[in-house]
């Protein structure tokens, strides 16, 4: 299903690249962008493939993941709009390494590779923008390889959890309680490199501490200061 483009709605979010631009550019370029509605579970890039596509998440949540040979996965991040994603095969990796699926309905777009380059080369603040963002997610995927090696289950379980309601898990004054979208336990073992059963356990602990709280559809963080003391041990 084909969506029109319309210049008028600007998103802005942390991940947007093209946030720096003026309402005009920043027209000019969603012109350029082919949006789509996509169901659950829609493969947008697998490994080995080639990619000569950039793709802007603007509405949805897309996870990206590796597979172990037993067929494991390992959520490396879950992106949520406004947002880009297969940027690593534009900058010289000509192969994906990764899985990106849609987890719910997702509206995407896609720019060409030698598109990109032209905006890129036009407009200095969304190449710096896009260099920023590499780099942000560059040091999430370094944070991540610690926590699995360092931390415990616990630990890392309440790393995520800040990190999906956007709560910094260093120490210092916490922000008031706030909820994540309800994941399920396979989704949660799949962030952090564990197994659901353990996962289960982990979640059962929390509860009984009255860190966080079970809702219908969400995850109500109600102890962010005990949630961030765990995380930093």
């Amino acid at each position: 299903m084909s969506l029109p483009n319309d210049p008028a709605i600007h998103y802005v979010a942390a991940g947007d690249i093209f946030r720096g631009l003026a309402p005009r550019d920043r027209a000019e370029v969603e012109r350029l962008i082919s949006y789509n509605l996509y169901p659950p579970g829609q493969i947008f890039h697998s490994p080995n493939e080639v990619g000569e596509q950039l793709f802007v998440l603007r509405a949805g949540r897309v996870r990206i993941y590796k597979l172990s040979p037993e067929g494991r996965a390992l959520t490396l991040m879950v992106l949520e709009p406004v947002t880009i994603f297969g940027e690593m095969t534009l900058v010289g990796q000509w192969l994906h390494d990764t899985f990106a699926e849609a987890m719910i309905e997702c509206t995407i777009g896609v720019i060409g590779r030698d598109t990109l380059r032209r905006i890129l080369e036009r407009y200095p603040q969304v190449a710096i923008a896009f260099m920023e963002l590499m780099g942000q997610r560059l040091r999430a995927m370094e944070n991540k390889l610690a926590d699995i090696a360092f931390k415990s289950v616990p630990q890392r379980l309440a790393s995520v959890l800040l990190n999906l309601a956007g709560v910094p898990a260093g120490q210092g004054q916490p922000a008031v309680p706030t909820s994540v979208v309800r994941y399920t336990h396979q989704q949660l073992a799949e962030m952090i490199g564990s197994y659901r059963e353990t996962v289960t356990k982990a979640i059962g602990e929390l509860r009984e501490a009255g860190v966080i709280r079970i809702e219908d559809d969400a995850i109500a963080l109600t102890d962010l200061a005990q949630l961030q003391r765990l995380a930093n041990r």
